[in-house]
């Protein structure tokens, strides 16, 4: 089943944040991982959103998303990830 792998986040170091997503997408794309959707909201209809960024993407299932994150490659990422942004990652699986 299908599981989603959600970034919201706020951006501190533009430069070093496109450095982690750079060095991120071949990682994502090698546990099946494929971004939908990117980008800042527009407005915030209800509520406060202190993260108003977000990233997307689906993956074939929740332990893909698991084990993308868990692995070596991606948390070798992780002082550039703390560099370019605040984030709240997060996996959700279909419905």
């Amino acid at each position: 089943m299908t599981a989603y792998f959600t970034a919201r986040l706020k951006v501190k170091d533009p430069d070093a944040l496109a450095a982690y997503s750079k060095a991120a997408a071949p990682i994502i794309a090698k546990f099946g991982g494929t971004l939908l959707f990117k980008g800042g909201a527009d407005g915030v209809l209800l509520g406060d959103m202190p993260m108003i960024n977000i990233a997307v993407f689906a993956f074939p299932d929740e332990e893909a998303v698991r084990d993308f994150f868990q692995s070596p490659e991606y948390q070798a990422l992780t002082s550039k990830r703390n560099e370019g942004a605040d984030m709240v990652l997060s996996v959700h699986n279909a419905a």
